[in-house]
């Protein structure tokens, strides 16, 4: 298995290029509890040993990249019901069939007259506060 501890740091290369000098470890005060099964824990934390990270490093990356994007870092992906009409999770309660197709017009619409002033540059963005 092809090892990634040669590269440096993700954090550290990620707040170089954002802001410089990477925070030192007195500043981190905020503690993050989430509950996960134990068996994604333990995958997370092998495939993240295994590119030269923790499981911690990647969760603060996600976070600073959520901060930079001003969006989830990813595209999340939906599990369609076997008929394709259940909405997921949360949302679920929400899910009308009958206005699929009036949602997806409303949510293009919208997308089409988004600016690009919505995503923040590197430059105003504090990950360090």
């Amino acid at each position: 298995m092809l090892k990634y501890r040669h590269m440096p740091h993700l954090t550290d290369y990620i707040a170089r290029s954002l802001r410089g000098p990477v925070m030192s470890s007195t500043q981190k005060r905020a503690i993050l509890q989430v509950r996960i099964r134990e068996e994604d824990k333990q995958h997370a934390e092998h495939l993240y040993d295994a590119m030269g990270t923790s499981l911690a490093e990647a969760v603060r990356l996600f976070v600073a990249q959520s901060i930079l994007m001003r969006k989830l870092p990813f595209q999340p992906v939906a599990v369609r019901s076997k008929d394709g009409t259940a909405a997921y999770g949360s949302l679920k309660a929400y899910g009308d069939p009958n206005r699929r197709s009036e949602e997806r017009n409303a949510w293009i619409e919208y997308l089409a007259t988004e600016s690009d002033d919505s995503i923040l540059g590197p430059e105003e963005v504090d990950i360090h506060e």
